[in-house]
């Protein structure tokens, strides 16, 4: 898309967007009821701190319509907030004068990051390496301001909110552009100047976070999560991409692993949002659309998925060369030229197609070592979830599987999504952890009526909970 067209935002969602704002942020502020606000107490930022968070609620928010608004000669407005966010952390985990202990995902994370960064010594396009290292380091920035600031289980959610709320953005632009007929490429759509695929894909993973919010939720909110809701799986139709179509898929199987606990009137709610879902579907999806998504069938029998698989050949070819360590981030797009049969000129913008698989991605890029630390990575996310109660746990665990469906036709490990969500499964998952032996320690003392502190023995005088125990 032009520059000007990613400068563009339609008036209408604009008009949606600020008419709504105020109330769903005094939403946000409020309690949220159901198994999340059971997982930690609440805790008080101090003025600073709570404008750290606000600042990363923001950046959140931003994240789903990032390549909307262009800076020219800077970057995006999302890279912008996110520098001012990670100076507004910084000092407020300063005026705090502590960090938290990081898990271990955060320790492979970083060392994923290090050895990204050390790439730069042995890589085939160390320019482009350079700049992807410097990447990594603000991604992995990101993540620790989240495990900083969103330590407990009402700041979690607000920041799922903040995702699902900056979806709306994108997803309006989208239907507002295929009202107007403005393609974003052939017979497709996509808003905010995002990629179709990666719009899609963005939709898809907030599918699973915003029907755990609507069931979690009551009042007006809730009708808020059913419209984002209808218009997601609108315009995952509307892109026509068909890798974000069949993670959608998955991320439909939140509903029967969870409909077992739901009430009547849940249940009713869910179906209506599914009605709703159907409704905008045949409204205004296109025949276009619906034609090219029914090509999967043969794609997976003897497609190329377009190219894609020419692609991975030449990427393999890249890996049995550099298999141990890889060529270096942000290489493979540039080397690649030299296994495809068609010439890339460097001189364009986009040299050559990205690996259209993160696996793969990773291991040409860094190598056994890479893909072994990121899928390290990966399995303690996945354990981590046993700490959770049952219903979170099957959320983010469809969302797993929702991420590794999409991210295996698109090239998404430097995504801000990816790390996001990742690091705040670590802030959920950790905080829980760290909670329990807090909870074990004050559970012990209260079946122990003898345990007596120190500055009642001190005095002399008889402790409230020893019942008939007295000192002289």
């Amino acid at each position: 898309m032009t520059p000007s067209g990613q400068m563009r935002f339609s008036t209408e969602g604009q008009s949606i967007l600020v008419r709504t704002l105020h109330r769903l942020w005094a939403s946000l502020r409020s309690d949220h009821h159901g198994s999340s606000r059971a997982l930690l107490g609440a805790g008080e930022f101090s003025g600073l701190g709570k404008l750290a968070f606000a600042s990363v609620w923001l950046l959140v928010f931003a994240i789903p319509w990032e390549d909307a608004i262009t800076i020219p000669g800077f970057g995006t407005s999302v890279r912008l907030i996110g520098m001012a966010t990670l100076g507004l952390g910084a000092l407020a985990i300063l005026e705090r004068g502590k960090v938290r202990r990081p898990t271990p995902g955060h320790i492979v994370m970083a060392l994923f990051v290090t050895m990204a960064a050390l790439s730069y010594l042995w890589s085939l396009y160390p320019e482009g390496t350079l700049v992807q290292a410097l990447t990594y380091i603000q991604l992995l920035a990101m993540v620790w301001l989240i495990w900083e600031l969103a330590a407990q289980a009402r700041q979690q959610v607000r920041l799922l909110q903040a995702y699902v709320l900056g979806t709306l953005v994108s997803a309006i632009d989208t239907v507002y552009l295929f009202l107007s007929k403005q393609e974003a490429t052939y017979q497709r759509y996509a808003g905010a100047g995002l990629d179709a695929n990666d719009l899609g894909l963005i939709m898809a993973l907030s599918i699973p976070v915003s029907y755990y919010l609507l069931i979690e939720s009551k009042g007006w909110i809730a009708w808020v999560y059913r419209l984002q809701l209808v218009l997601a799986g609108t315009t995952i139709l509307l892109t026509a991409s068909r890798g974000a179509t069949l993670a959608s898929v998955v991320a439909l199987a939140i509903i029967p692993l969870t409909f077992g606990r739901l009430t009547g009137r849940q249940r009713i709610a869910v179906l209506l949002t599914a009605s709703l879902l159907i409704v905008g579907a045949l409204l205004y999806v296109p025949a276009t659309s619906w034609e090219r998504l029914s090509t999967v069938p043969g794609e997976f029998e003897q497609g190329t998925f377009t190219g894609r698989t020419v692609i991975w050949k030449a990427g393999w070819e890249l890996f049995r060369s550099h298999a141990f360590l890889g060529v270096g981030v942000n290489a493979f797009r540039v080397v690649v030229s030299r296994i495809l049969a068609e010439p890339i000129h460097l001189d364009n913008p986009e040299p050559a197609p990205p690996a259209h698989n993160t696996f793969l991605s990773i291991l040409v890029e860094q190598g056994v070592i890479g893909l072994s630390l990121f899928c390290v990575l990966l399995v303690l996310l996945a354990l981590s979830l046993r700490a959770l109660p049952p219903f979170p746990r099957r959320m983010w665990i469809v969302w797993l599987a929702v991420w590794v469906v999409g991210v295996s036709s698109l090239t998404w490990e430097m995504r801000k999504p990816t790390w996001f969500f990742f690091g705040l499964i670590m802030a959920q998952c950790g905080s829980v952890i760290q909670r329990r032996p807090r909870a074990e320690r004050r559970a012990r003392f209260r079946r122990s009526p003898a345990v007596i502190p120190a500055r009642f023995l001190c005095v002399g005088m008889p402790h409230p909970r020893a019942g008939s125990i007295h000192f002289s």
